[in-house]
């Protein structure tokens, strides 16, 4: 009995596997039928009609930008002196126009300023003794030189005298003198004649003749001696006592050069001196200056109202260094802290080279800061660098431009602007209302034409092949600048249903 249920039991399992094998098989046959059908008839696709609207088009193109001031006061160290910062405010303190921000040590330059003033005296009174010098120096040059002058008017006169007026008198007199003696010795000669003619008749004696004689004689002797006195003076005297004038005339006409030559030597030697005693002085004190206006700029003050920002160099700080802290020295001319003016900022943001042709100047783009995105903050374009910067992205090299646009906040959004925050800037490259736009698959090129499939009849399912002007592509449409119309209707998908 229990052989016969075993038995009935195999027969019964046999009959449903091969019940379930058999409606497996009929069902893998069923779908493999199905699959050829489909393999050897597909489906034709349904066409989509697209009417034409008026769409507003818009390219954009995301940056990321960096708030900055647009105008900051940096103050740099007018010390000449490295000195070290004795207080320094902390960093992103608020402090009002002409707080103390700063304070240098200023004590080395003090005793330097105390050591130059003994410099300073001195040199005063070497200035002013050589200014006396050349004030008695001048007065002596001018004695000098008018006695100088006195002497050789004093010469000329007498030349002059002697030339118009003694020896002309000489001349004269002498002239007289022999006219006069030639007379006597004419009268002499005549009474000689008488008294031999007197002797002859005997009328007079020899003793009287004698004495004639003798008489004339000495005239003719006088007339001889006044002759040759005239003879000396025009030939001998005159000529000598000319040379002696003239020359002592031309000696102190040279004398009179060589004073002032002198007098010039001398004023200009007090001048050289003078000058080198008010060189001396001017840079004494310039000395002097320099170190009461490096006194006076170790205490450094704000010069408008904001938030301080020390000079530190990002470089070095990003590994720990800082240049500008209490202790640190700084030299002339060092930037030590800014105060940004974050009344009026800007965001910087880089475009690629291939784009930058499309911005311009007061061109609007729209500025996005982090936690704000559905706060959108106007910006104007205000300047565009005049040369690209090179940037390397997985090896590649980019090459951009540097983009600054003026934020035109409202008063709300000035609220949570501070400067060296992070934005997001979108540029509209383009950006038209009312343009004629198509997906991009409608578009199809026909022995190298563009063109889209047009429904001429709205009643009639057929559509023409219709040449068009494609434009710019974004986010898979197209731009169509000529050849479609508003409310023209055209195939979505052409590329499937071209004949």
């Amino acid at each position: 009995m229990a052989q016969q249920m075993q038995n009935f039991v195999s027969r019964q399992r046999r009959v449903r596997l091969s019940r379930a094998s058999g409606i497996f098989l009929a069902l893998l046959a069923g779908i493999l039928a199905t699959a050829w059908q489909l393999r050897v008839r597909p489906a034709e696709p349904e066409a989509e009609i697209l009417t034409v609207q008026p769409t507003r088009f818009r390219i954009t193109r995301e940056s990321q930008g960096t708030l900055e001031p647009i105008s900051t006061s940096v103050i740099q160290s007018a010390c000449h002196w490295t000195v070290r910062i004795l207080s320094l405010v902390p960093e992103g303190t608020w402090v009002e126009k002409g707080d103390v921000v700063c304070i240098l040590d200023s004590a080395e330059i003090q005793e330097f300023l105390r050591s130059r003033e003994i410099y300073l005296i001195r040199a005063n009174a070497a200035l002013s003794a050589s200014q006396q010098q050349q004030q008695i120096q001048k007065a002596a040059a001018e004695r000098r030189l008018s006695d100088a002058r006195f002497i050789l008017q004093s010469a000329e006169m007498e030349l002059q005298q002697y030339v118009h007026g003694t020896y002309p008198k000489k001349v004269e007199r002498l002239q007289s003198d022999i006219n006069l003696s030639q007379t006597q010795a004419q009268t002499a000669e005549e009474d000689v004649a008488f008294v031999r003619r007197l002797w002859m008749k005997g009328m007079a004696n020899r003793t009287e003749m004698d004495l004639a004689a003798l008489t004339a004689m000495s005239r003719e002797e006088q007339l001889r001696r006044l002759q040759a006195e005239q003879t000396l003076l025009e030939e001998f005297s005159n000529p000598r006592t000319m040379r002696q004038l003239e020359h002592r005339v031309d000696y102190l006409n040279l004398h009179l050069a060589r004073t002032d030559l002198a007098n010039s030597l001398a004023e200009t030697r007090g001048r050289i001196i003078a000058l080198s005693d008010q060189r001396r002085l001017d840079i004494y004190e310039r000395y002097a200056r320099t170190a009461k206006e490096s006194i006076e700029a170790c205490t450094l003050r704000a010069p408008r109202s904001g938030r301080v920002i020390h000079a530190n160099n990002w470089w070095a700080r990003s590994r720990g260094v800082r240049t500008i802290e209490e202790g640190k020295s700084v030299y002339f001319s060092q930037a030590i802290f800014e105060i940004p003016d974050e009344h009026e900022l800007k965001v910087s943001f880089p475009l690629d080279e291939t784009l930058v042709c499309r911005a311009r100047s007061g061109m609007s783009v729209d500025v996005c800061l982090p936690g704000f995105e559905n706060d959108v903050i106007e910006a104007r374009i205000d300047r565009i660098s005049n040369y690209p910067r090179n940037r390397i992205v997985n090896g590649t090299e980019i090459r951009e431009y540097v983009i600054e646009a003026m934020l035109l906040p409202t008063d709300s959004q000035r609220l949570h602007l501070h400067s060296q925050m992070d934005a997001t800037v979108t540029l509209a490259l383009a950006d038209e209302h009312d343009a004629v736009v198509v997906p991009k698959d409608a578009v199809v090129r026909v022995n190298n034409e563009p063109c889209v499939m047009f429904q001429q009849d709205p009643d009639q399912h057929k559509f023409v092949r219709l040449a068009v002007t494609p434009g710019e592509v974004h986010n898979g449409d197209v731009q169509i600048l000529a050849g479609l119309c508003h409310g023209d209707r055209i195939l979505r998908n052409a590329a499937s249903n071209i004949e």
